[in-house]
């Protein structure tokens, strides 16, 4: 693997981190084996990236479609492509089990429907909290004269609904409630049919929104919508659908559940800490900076949310080649930009994890000890007991040389605060989790 640091190679991390161990890495029988270690420094690369925000990278494309991923789109620095079994793996390991991937040779302990049962439910709040699982429904079934539509129940939350009319021009509806509704638009709510001007959410059941207006003549809705993942069906290899570099957050969710349920696997020592992992986690998942910088046909160009977008300019994706020139800015790596044009962002890239051994780690000499401090506390995690708990300390080591090395980045410009917070817009300008004010 090709980078700009040659100093260190995959098997010589392995063998330090194997010393740090107290382990012989050249005998196969250890209690740590030497494709359990490089697992851990890989994690430990992932780890360290997603606190520091460190391996930054200019990606550019051209897409004949207005919404696309950057967690889906070839070649982009965010692609998604850890699955399942990678995780079925690392989890394995780390309970003293056969690392056996997406079949189970394990103990009675657990199972792999455990394991699998315990991932699903945590990605799915994964992608619900960090909003990371955005895309585009589009010829959604509208029935005329009737203001309810009824959504598919892997939908778990509606952020844009835009009315498609069969004759006419769209109408990119404003999020509002039924309240609002009856204040402002009585006696007429409900009654006349016509053009709609609001979708809301709040008051209705479940996998559903609601306008204003019954529509009159027939169309389709389109809609930026909350996707949970796939289902997992081990021993098949399903993709996370997170970023990968928050993988282990996700273990860490799972394992709390593996640990914290009523069996002979209990253990609620580590299933407290795992469980605080995950929900520190999760916070980080919301800080995140993915993506900072765009462009359009190389010239600088802002970053607009969605919410800021509909509200001043409600028919710009009317003409989906020659709106801004801006790009507009959605959940984590959803983003819509000009058709047919040179795109460039510079987005928060997945930590360069080497795929052999003779592979360079991509990591300065300053920051390694950071990262081999993460994959040391990682393994010491399945030795339990007052041995785990006494690496805990080099964790925390860790985790403050991070938030220095993260403060450091961060002061090199003038406005790095600027800069990492204009990935986040949407997020901001809706504020799901702490509204204040009318807006979302």
């Amino acid at each position: 693997m090709a980078g700009n640091f040659q100093w260190l190679t995959m098997a010589q991390a392995v063998q330090q981190l194997g010393q740090r161990l107290a382990i012989d890495t050249t005998q196969p029988n250890n209690f740590w084996t030497n494709s359990e270690l490089q697992i851990y420094i890989s994690q430990a690369l992932r780890q360290y990236n997603s606190l520091v925000w460190y391996w930054r990278k200019d990606f550019q494309f051209n897409s004949q479609n207005l919404w696309n991923s950057l967690g889906t789109l070839a070649g982009s620095p965010r692609l998604r492509t850890l699955t399942d079994t990678y995780c079925y793996t690392e989890m394995e390991y780390m309970l003293l089990e056969l690392p056996s991937g997406g079949t189970w040779t394990g103990t009675n302990q657990f199972s792999i429907t455990d394991l699998s049962q315990a991932l699903q439910r945590r990605r799915d709040e994964m992608i619900q909290v960090s909003n990371c699982g955005q895309t585009l429904l589009a010829n959604i079934p509208l029935t005329p004269n009737t203001i309810r539509t009824e959504l598919p129940d892997n939908i778990i939350d509606v952020e844009r609904v835009r009315y498609i009319p069969q004759t006419g021009d769209p109408t990119t509806l404003y999020r509002d409630d039924t309240i609002a509704n009856e204040f402002y638009n009585a006696p007429l709510y409900e009654l006349e049919a016509g053009t709609r001007q609001t979708f809301s959410l709040s008051s209705e059941p479940p996998l559903s929104w609601q306008v204003d207006i019954p529509p009159d003549q027939a169309g389709t809705y389109e809609a930026v919508v909350l996707q949970s993942g796939a289902p997992f069906n081990p021993p098949d290899s399903t993709l996370l659908n997170i970023w990968n570099d928050h993988a282990w957050v996700l273990e860490y969710g799972a394992l709390a559940d593996l640990l914290g349920r009523e069996s002979e696997a209990t253990d609620r020592e580590r299933a407290a800490y795992c469980q605080k992992r995950y929900m520190d986690g999760l916070q980080l998942m919301l800080k995140t900076p993915w993506i900072e910088l765009g462009k359009i046909n190389g010239a600088a160009v802002s970053l607009d949310s969605i919410y800021a977008m509909d509200r001043f300019s409600p028919d710009w994706d009317s003409d989906p080649s020659g709106f801004g020139p801006n790009i507009v800015v959605g959940g984590t790596d959803f983003i819509a930009a000009p058709v047919n044009s040179g795109i460039g962002c510079t987005v928060l890239a997945n930590a360069p994890v080497p795929s052999s051994p003779s592979d360079f780690i991509q990591c300065s000499r300053s920051d390694w000890e950071i990262v081999i401090l993460l994959a040391q506390s990682r393994a010491c995690w399945k030795m339990g007991g007052g041995e785990w708990k006494a690496s805990l300390e080099l964790e925390k080591q860790a985790i403050q040389s991070c938030s220095a090395e993260n403060s450091r980045l961060r002061s090199l410009g003038a406005f790095g605060d600027v800069l990492d917070q204009r990935g986040l817009q949407q997020e901001r300008d809706v504020n799901r989790y702490n509204k204040k004010g009318d807006n979302g």
